[in-house]
């Protein structure tokens, strides 16, 4: 009885290794830089309310019969009907319709007599422009005109007596004045009414304010932005339309608000020709360690796994971080008795959403000991049963936080007249890192979010 004793005790073997420190390593985590588009409209309508209060009235004037060249006219011009704007692409095309008097007539001076005769004509003309029209880097508007001829739309009586009215020469001299000033008038105009300057600054500023998605969550959601793209001015379905993108750092985090200090500096315009519309929401969940020892003790603890005729039985579990590995410490019973340290690197499974350990091994402290004491255990069943068993499901966590992202920003309301508004549609595990207390799992999550004006 004492013999067999004996060889019970010398078949369990009691080990205890050394502990791996527990370290930490500062992360190399480098958040993916956003696009937040900026879009902004201006009714064409509201140019033409503008061009007619610019232009109205009489607009040309010419009282001397001597005037270029004692050309024996006489014109005045006025405004007969609004002026109707169209625009497509980057370029602006409106008609002018004028009604003119014209005084036109001849005059004979000879032999110390003067024999004249002078009439007075009606008639209407319709003078066409085209204004190009282009956003600076500064942020102005520039504007460029040009004639796009004219248009009779009743002309005068051509012969007066036996002098022919030059009507080619008084409409190139109505549409020659009147390109300065419909010019002069389109190039005020548009620096009134598109000066997209404040907008753009004020969504600048008010998008820096943290915004908190979630009370519930204590989820708040920053964002630092870095440049300001814009594309051409277009025109389309009777709308000018301006795209602007604020590249931004956009993060989600949760807990107390944010100190943010707030960059008052609008950047000058980098003009582009095309804009991504891809928001990346970047995020760092938090996946405790007593969250992973929960799930590590409900598919561990009191387990008993076999290596041929022996076996040890999990009774305590635990892990924490050693640098950039996972330490798992289990206190075991049966043919071996004491601890064993396991490790390996986190690592995001997209396929189930869930948490694995690669490259997962016997922690080099204890396989030394294994080495000399416990060989058999090294030869893979057992390392392979618990690795299997080292799963940690973090979907909830992520889409809770994603779902809570998308409720809130389906139109967030900010300051002055601009809301964000947005949809998420999926995330991405970018990097796992271990830091004291948790797992920090560095999510981004794709989606398009823009701010609007009201």
């Amino acid at each position: 009885m004492f013999f067999l004793l004996i060889l019970a005790l010398g078949a369990c073997k009691t080990i205890e290794p050394t502990r791996p420190p527990e370290t930490y390593l500062t992360p190399d985590y480098k958040p993916q830089i956003s696009t937040i588009c900026l879009p902004l409209e201006i009714d064409i309508t509201a140019v033409e309310t503008m061009l007619n209060k610019q232009l109205s009235g009489l607009i040309y004037e010419d009282n001397s019969l001597d005037n270029n060249g004692g050309d024996n006219l006489m014109v005045k011009a006025w405004k007969k009907d609004n002026i109707k704007i169209a625009f497509a692409n980057d370029q602006l095309s409106y008609r002018v319709p004028l009604k003119l008097w014209i005084k036109a007539g001849w005059k004979i001076e000879k032999f110390g007599m003067s024999i004249s005769d002078y009439r007075e004509l009606n008639a209407e003309i319709a003078l066409k422009f085209r204004t190009k029209i282009t956003l600076n880097p500064d942020w102005s508007i520039g504007t460029k005109t040009e004639s796009d001829g004219y248009e009779w739309i009743s002309s005068p009586v051509l012969k007066i007596g036996p002098v022919d009215v030059p009507i080619t020469f008084i409409a190139d001299l109505i549409l020659q004045y009147n390109l300065k000033t419909v010019s002069a008038a389109v190039d005020k105009g548009f620096k009134e009414s598109l000066d997209l300057r404040p907008y753009a600054k004020q969504a600048w500023t008010d998008v820096q304010a943290p915004v908190n998605l979630s009370p519930e969550y204590r989820l708040w959601l920053t964002v630092q932005p870095t440049d300001v793209q814009a594309m051409p001015l277009m025109g389309k379905n009777g709308k000018i339309r301006q795209v602007a993108a604020i590249q931004s750092l956009v993060m989600c985090s949760i807990g107390k608000q944010p100190e943010i200090k707030v960059n008052p500096k609008l950047p000058d315009l980098r003009i582009v020709n095309t804009l991504s519309e891809n928001t990346i929401v970047n995020m760092v969940a938090d996946i405790p360690y007593v969250f992973i020892d929960s799930i590590s003790q409900k598919n561990l603890l009191h387990k008993t796994f076999t290596e041929g005729k022996r076996s040890i039985t999990i009774n305590n579990i635990s892990v924490y971080g050693n640098d950039n590995e996972m330490i798992l410490q289990t206190e075991v019973t049966g043919s071996l008795t004491g601890k064993l340290y396991f490790k390996g690197k986190p690592v995001f499974n997209k396929a189930d959403s869930s948490i694995r350990i690669s490259n997962f091994d016997f922690e080099v402290r204890t396989k030394n000991v294994m080495v000399k004491s416990a060989g058999w255990i090294l030869k893979g069943g057992i390392k392979s049963a618990i690795e299997k068993k080292c799963v940690y499901p973090v979907a909830k966590q992520i889409s809770e936080t994603q779902e809570a992202i998308q409720q809130s920003i389906a139109h967030y309301r900010l300051a002055n007249g601009f809301f964000l508004t947005g949809k998420v549609d999926n995330f991405e595990v970018q990097q796992l890192y271990l830091t004291p207390g948790s797992i920090k799992a560095a999510v981004s999550l794709h989606g398009k979010v823009r701010i609007e004006n009201e």
